[in-house]
């Protein structure tokens, strides 16, 4: 049931809150034919519907890093039947004590993902990449990383 209503929630939340009719009216008097939507900006929106829509599992996810991750091309498979050009899933960064929780709401928040345009939510333990004697994340993507510890040391 609370999965059902997810599509209706974010429905009648973006045009009541957000005014996507007035914007998209807006864009078209401008005659603004392109308009690009960052992976902030969507990582933005999915916490808005999440927050607005779901307040209980708005409690878990404000404790995670959320973020739109885009794969290279070069890392997707060549075989057309698996290969998705260009998707692009959620990633939810999660400290140990709060992963089980994100996952009990996976189902959920796919389908709030899936009304963005999204294929996937992934929900990777931040705990366990910041331990990892073998990741480079600190040196590769050093804001990631400050932002995971971050999250990995609050306590609440």
């Amino acid at each position: 049931m609370q999965i059902a209503s997810a599509k209706n929630c974010c429905f009648k939340f973006l045009h009541n809150q957000l005014g996507i009719d007035q914007s998209i009216q807006q864009m078209a008097n401008k005659g603004m034919e392109k308009v690009m939507i960052t992976e902030e900006d969507l990582a933005q929106q999915f916490n808005l519907i999440i927050e607005h829509t779901h307040p209980q599992v708005w409690k878990l996810l404000s404790q995670c890093y959320v973020k739109v991750i885009v794969p290279h091309p070069h890392l997707t498979r060549v075989n057309i039947k698996t290969c998705i050009r260009h998707a692009k899933y959620i990633g939810i960064y999660c400290p140990d004590r709060l992963i089980s929780g994100v996952l009990e709401q996976k189902k959920l928040l796919k389908e709030v993902a899936e009304y963005l345009g999204l294929v996937e939510v992934v929900c990777l333990n931040a705990n366990h990449l910041m331990r990892d004697p073998l990741s480079n994340l600190k040196q590769t993507y050093p804001q990631l990383w400050l932002d995971l510890l971050w999250i990995v040391t609050q306590e609440k």
